[in-house]
């Protein structure tokens, strides 16, 4: 099966390097540094945790020709830098699109621009810095995935062939994954939880341990997805997937949850890292979550008080 991984940043990259792993035939399209260090080290991961070290050649390209077929492209890159690529997704023959990318207001350009029947959405569940060449990684496992596990589903929500095939490529390479059959009520769901956890994080300068010792601000921060779960359900959606249901707990109690969570490597790795090198992306989601805010008429004053900071820094 061969794999197309658009963008080799460091969720390209560990997704790359663990489907390299699984013996999968895996191409990377990157550009400047990047594309240089990838052709002459390959892709060479680190494990958050261990240490351990894991180095994969892969075949690396700067460009996508539309002749240039795969059995799926992964796009794995920021909001703000899909609308560069899609003229080259367009033209390209491949069959299998997938998105891995945060989008809170639909996949309506996205269709028109590649096709709907081509269109399959994702979101990772793994996060880490990539510094020196080297991908400093965590993917989500065991107790990790009551937060969120690597996600997959088709805009009609049918399970089809080719995602039970995506799916079992990225279980086979050590990348927990699941389905979804409403990845729009998902994604608008992620981005309500994850505007107001960066903008606490933003508060303490992208410092998930000083965030911990702040109860004031943690609460605050459950507020504010609180009231953005409410704006999701709304607009009609439910939040997704059900297991964030936890987030109907008491305020006090999750604050509790959440001074722990804040305190770990896994916090640092993959929240408060991304943050800093996502900072206009952030910014970018946080101003399309406030229109589906506008749209469900909903008082946010949490929310408002967490943007309203973030907009003062």
């Amino acid at each position: 099966m061969k794999f197309l991984i658009y963008g080799a940043g460091v969720i390209g990259s560990i997704f790359a390097g663990k489907l390299a792993s699984g013996g999968y035939n895996i191409t990377v399209l990157a550009r400047n540094q990047r594309y240089k260090d990838m052709t002459a080290n390959g892709i060479i991961l680190q494990n958050a945790y261990s240490d351990r070290k894991e180095v994969s050649k892969v075949k690396v390209i700067d460009h996508l020709e539309p002749s240039d077929v795969y059995d799926y492209i992964l796009v794995i890159m920021q909001k703000t830098q899909v609308n560069s690529v899609l003229p080259y997704l367009a033209k390209n023959q491949s069959h299998n699109i997938v998105f891995v990318v945060n989008n809170p207001l639909g996949y309506e350009e996205w269709s028109k621009c590649i096709g709907q029947n081509r269109l399959i959405i994702g979101f990772p569940a793994a996060g880490g810095e990539l510094k020196d060449g080297v991908v400093n990684y965590f993917i989500g496992r065991g107790i990790a995935r009551v937060f969120q596990t690597t996600t997959f589903g088709e805009l009609d929500g049918k399970a089809t062939p080719r995602l039970t095939e995506l799916v079992k490529a990225f279980n086979k390479s050590h990348i927990p994954s699941v389905t979804n059959s409403n990845m729009e009520a998902w994604q608008k769901t992620h981005v309500a939880l994850v505007t107001s956890i960066a903008n606490a994080l933003y508060i303490h300068k992208s410092n998930n341990y000083a965030l911990s010792k702040s109860t004031e601000d943690i609460k605050l921060m459950i507020q504010g997805i609180k009231e953005g779960f409410q704006v999701i359900e709304g607009l009609g959606y439910k939040v997704t997937p059900y297991k964030l249901q936890y987030f109907k707990l008491p305020v006090w109690f999750l604050a509790f949850i959440f001074k722990v969570i804040m305190s770990t490597k896994i916090a640092e790795v993959t929240m408060s890292k991304h943050t800093i090198v996502a900072h206009n992306e952030m910014s970018v989601l946080q101003e399309e979550f406030d229109e589906l805010i506008k749209k469900s008429n909903r008082t946010t004053p949490c929310i408002d008080k967490l943007r309203n900071i973030f907009n003062s820094l």
